[in-house]
């Protein structure tokens, strides 16, 4: 069950730092931003910019970290 959780876990906590530094320090490659707009006539409008890069960062440290699990276990 610990092979699971751990980089899972570890892959979602390091996209949420990530997502976090670029929220607190305004760093355009770490950031996430939610802009909801007045109603117009043809309804509500929303923009959102999200940053790709702690995704893959974050996947990458999962899978880092899987393949160490995984060593660590044989």
């Amino acid at each position: 069950m610990r092979k699971i959780w751990i980089p899972l876990l570890s892959s979602v906590g390091t996209m949420s730092l990530l997502y976090w530094i670029g929220n607190i320090f305004n760093f355009s490659l770490f950031k996430f931003s939610f802009l909801l707009n007045e109603p117009l006539e043809n309804g509500l409008t929303f923009e959102a910019d999200i940053a790709i890069l702690p995704f893959a960062i974050g996947l990458i440290v999962g899978l880092c970290v899987e393949r160490i699990v995984k060593a660590r276990s044989e």
